[in-house]
């Protein structure tokens, strides 16, 4: 079993419209490889989870690197893994929405995300840098 975490900033032009797009995708073609992870969007920044075959991995972050919605691609970590982390995820996602969101609402996401970043299991390097950088994200600074 392979890992690998990597964070980007988001093009000023993506949107929610994009961010499905990308969910779509990705969610069917894990699915077709066995890929799982979990993708936090926040504050104009991804940081990315994925796991999988390596081989599997290694395409999927060449077309992520190629990516136009996102910019500053940044590998934080890759190594093998006994065991996934995210077993039953093909690509976890919480969506905010666009329009009247609540500032109570977001704070209350930032909360909850940040409450579960302290309990899951981090003994992957790519775990523990993930929700790392997913805390770095809600505090507003640039991971």
């Amino acid at each position: 079993m392979f890992e690998l975490v990597y964070c980007s900033k988001a093009n000023q032009d993506t949107d929610s419209i994009k961010i499905f797009e990308i969910l779509k995708t990705s969610r069917t073609n894990n699915q077709k490889f066995g890929i799982t992870g979990c993708l936090v969007f926040h504050n104009d920044i991804f940081v990315q989870i994925i796991e999988g075959d390596s081989k599997d991995i290694d395409n999927l972050y060449a077309n992520i690197e190629r990516d136009e919605r996102h910019h500053h691609v940044k590998l934080l970590w890759e190594g093998h893994i006994p065991h996934r982390n995210f077993t039953d995820w093909s690509m976890a996602y919480h969506d905010l929405g666009e329009g009247a969101i609540k500032e109570e609402d977001v704070l209350a996401f930032e909360q909850n995300l940040f409450q579960l970043s302290e309990t899951v299991d981090k003994t992957s390097p790519a775990s523990y840098l993930f929700w790392i950088n997913v805390r770095k994200q809600i505090m507003g600074w640039m991971v």
